[in-house]
């Protein structure tokens, strides 16, 4: 009876890890980064395996640096996206994640240079009589980085862009993905409903096309 009793808990854990590791991936997939850290916590905690522990670090590290990127705190997201980087992992989806950490690295290297380089002061020196002058080297070193620290827009950074701009949070029913650049260099997204979202194969309904210019960050549709 005992024995009974053990096999019936043991197939309940292996549902619990096997439903929660599936939504984690399900997640990753739309790049839902803090969905999927969640989803995997909860089947680390049904089964403490290494697949589990590695999708969970690795899904938190993304989370927390897109979050930090959003609210444009570079440095924090450049050391959560390092965290990543450096993480030796074994299962494809978390080698996926660390593919993406090294594909924001730059993004958020060059955000934190241009933020540098956007709050310089002109640097005041007190002279022999008591009056101030400005540091020419400061004030140039504005100037030229203003013009040079233009960064282009990562795909998933205008992903998201598209996303707010259809206000996809509304509208939990709705995919997206990248079709194809433009002849200009613009990013191309399709948007749209899946009739029969549990079946693979189920008929897409477009919802839209949407365009990103990869430098002024403009969203535009496509007709």
């Amino acid at each position: 009876m005992v024995i009974f009793f053990v096999l019936i808990a043991s197939g309940c854990v292996t549902r619990n890890y096997d439903s929660n590791m599936d939504l984690g991936k399900s997640q990753l997939n739309e790049e839902n980064y803090l969905e999927a850290h969640e989803a995997f916590e909860l089947a680390y905690k049904e089964a403490k395996t290494p697949e589990a522990r590695e999708l969970m670090d690795l899904s938190g590290f993304l989370a927390s640096g897109m979050k930090n990127y959003d609210e444009q705190d570079f440095g924090l997201a450049k050391s959560d996206f390092e965290k990543a980087t450096a993480y030796k992992a074994k299962y494809r989806e978390g080698k996926q994640m660390v593919s993406k950490a090294v594909e924001m690295q730059p993004v958020s290297n060059s955000a934190t240079i241009e933020t540098v380089e956007g709050n310089d002061e002109p640097v005041e020196e007190a002279t022999e009589d008591g009056s101030k002058v400005e540091d020419k080297a400061a004030t140039g070193t504005k100037g030229k980085g203003s013009k040079d620290s233009v960064s282009t827009l990562s795909k998933s950074q205008a992903e998201k862009l598209v996303k707010d701009y259809v206000d996809m949070g509304n509208f939990p029913n709705l995919h997206i993905e990248h079709d194809h650049d433009s002849e200009k260099g613009d990013y191309i997204f399709h948007v749209f409903e899946v009739d029969e979202p549990s079946q693979k194969s189920g008929h897409k309904t477009t919802w839209g096309w949407y365009g990103v210019n990869k430098k002024t960050k403009e969203v535009y549709e496509v007709m």
